[in-house]
């Protein structure tokens, strides 16, 4: 439910909670692993860093991106709740009839939020494990003592403090989704990421005040920074709409984009690739797009399902406009084609991009870094996530006498815009508050998700609606 306040007031004030929370975050991250002694950071620092000329902002580095990373209980970050999603996500898509269970049959969504939060829990334990390794490894340098105990109890206490701080984190997105602005998951990603632009940043001005590369070098990294902004901006927005009729003859559109199927197929591209030597010709760079081509359409057929629209669009007795030719699953099929094709086009240039920097303009792998598949993109995806819940916050409040409440989660945009079209067409008011996760975690899982809100005299009537046309559904097959 929503207040009378002023949409300026209620979005300055979701804000402030998002960046609130995020500092918090940002803070706890120095939180040690138990049995770690921060006197041994504290000398390393001393002798090892300031020593040598640098400074705090170094050993800050050496935390957040380098080997000293894992000696935090939030080493992991978010990452593991995301690897649940899409774990949970493709159990969906093989289990025959999964998908419509998870996110179709009422009740279910709790229940796969409990999976999910299961499976962040055992990726978690089992990351936990190897951290633990990794520091006794560190603390077996000469004059570097960092650990106060080891063996089992050193294992299991590491374990259960990652654990922790990964429930942490996850409470911490929850709140972020309910209270503040932004998908809350995405929103603690981005803000590690946007510490990592910062310090590629000042590597840069760095290796500029050390003479290691000329203003020349510097404006063109600046003008190749702007141009993968202005790409993954043009990507972003990019959308092909295909228009339908609800049960009443009124038009509505629904939307397929790029971003759908994520950074995944890239990531999963660079995994593949990395067990071979790839360098910079002709047979790579065909090499490369085949296997992103081959995954990007692997991966769109998991989580993209045209089927699973084409039975909501039925479902909601929806259907093609009159103008249009094909059928309705042809359409769709083709859209996301499309969209695959401008994807692969954005990733060819995220993956080559970090490659030739280095050697071209002599910037640094963690400069260069920023153009991969946890950089930029995320940053550019979680603005227009923000501005796509400005506008949902300023459309309400344009109805100061309505008295919003919340109906139901879509799982992904277009069974929300079909929702809506259907609640419209019965003579209901219903808005759409969106918190996807733009290049991140594809949709349909509980880290992205649609809000449906409806006014409170129509909210009966819109669940009577929507619960008749899922049973009248279920109860036939296409």
């Amino acid at each position: 439910m929503f207040n009378k306040q002023s949409s300026k007031y209620v979005i300055l004030k979701r804000m402030m909670i998002s960046f609130l929370t995020v500092i918090f975050v940002r803070l706890i991250y120095f939180i040690p692993v138990p049995g770690v002694r921060m006197v041994a950071l504290s000398d390393f620092y001393h002798k090892h860093i300031l020593a040598q000329g640098g400074s705090f902002f170094d050993l800050m580095g050496l935390l957040h991106f380098g080997k000293l990373r894992n000696l935090s209980i939030f080493s992991l970050g978010i990452m593991p709740f995301i690897h649940a999603c899409l774990l949970v996500q493709v159990i969906g898509f093989l289990v025959p009839g999964g998908n419509r269970k998870f996110f179709s049959v009422k009740g279910t969504s709790h229940m796969m939020a409990i999976f999910t939060l299961i499976a962040a829990i055992l990726i978690s334990a089992f990351h936990a494990y190897f951290i633990a390794l990794d520091i006794e490894l560190l603390n077996s340098f000469p004059s570097f003592n960092i650990i106060s105990f080891e063996g089992f109890i050193f294992h299991l206490t590491t374990i259960l403090a990652v654990i922790g701080g990964s429930i942490i984190l996850i409470i911490a997105s929850e709140f972020i989704n309910r209270f503040g602005l932004g998908n809350g998951v995405a929103v603690i990603f981005a803000s590690e990421i946007l510490l990592r632009f910062v310090f590629a940043l000042d590597q840069v001005s760095v290796f500029y005040g050390r003479n290691l590369i000329d203003l020349t070098q510097l404006l063109l990294f600046s003008f190749v920074c702007l141009i993968f902004v202005y790409l993954t901006r043009y990507v972003t927005l990019f959308n092909r709409k295909i228009e339908f009729c609800s049960a009443d003859e009124e038009k509505f559109f629904i939307r397929i984009r790029p971003l759908w199927i994520g950074v995944w197929p890239l990531i999963i591209t660079e995994y593949i690739l990395s067990f071979f030597e790839i360098s910079l010709n002709i047979f790579s760079f065909l090499t490369v797009l085949l296997t992103c081509a081959a995954i990007s359409l692997l991966y769109a057929k998991i989580i993209y399902q045209p089927r699973h629209f084409y039975e909501v669009l039925l479902a909601r007795k929806c259907k093609a406009h009159k103008n249009q030719k094909k059928i309705i699953e042809d359409n769709l099929n083709q859209a996301m084609l499309h969209c695959i094709f401008l994807s692969m086009i954005l990733f060819m240039v995220m993956y080559y991009l970090p490659i030739i920097l280095p050697s071209s303009l002599k910037i640094s792998f963690l400069s260069s870094g920023m153009f991969g598949a946890f950089g930029l993109i995320v940053l550019v995806g979680l603005y227009y996530d923000m501005n796509d819940q400005i506008k949902f916050f300023r459309k309400i409040h344009k109805f100061p006498d309505i008295n919003w409440q919340f109906l139901s989660i879509a799982q992904d945009e277009v069974h929300a815009d079909v929702e809506k079209a259907c609640l419209r067409s019965h003579g209901i008011m219903a808005e759409v508050n969106p918190s996807h996760f733009n290049w991140g975690v594809p949709i349909r899982t509980i880290a992205s998700g649609y809000s449906i809100y409806v006014s409170e005299k129509d909210k009966s009537r819109a669940l009577s609606i929507i619960n008749r046309m899922k049973s009248e559904w279920n109860e036939r097959s296409i």
